[in-house]
């Protein structure tokens, strides 16, 4: 069997697609200093996760 056809639990397959997605998330405050308190880091982590699990993502 061609190895393009090899199961990849990293791929995802639908009816008419193959694909795997990678994000990157970058936050940069307007001047760079210390906007982001220990709180809000922590809620933004949250809402990520949150976000993540909603579309089946790690």
């Amino acid at each position: 069997m061609s190895p393009r056809w090899e199961s990849n639990p990293d791929i995802r397959r639908g009816r008419s697609v193959v694909c795997t997605l990678h994000a990157h998330l970058v936050f940069t405050p307007k001047y760079r200093r210390g906007p982001f308190t220990d709180e809000i880091l922590r809620r933004c982590e949250e809402v990520m996760r949150d976000v993540c699990t909603d579309f089946g993502a790690e």
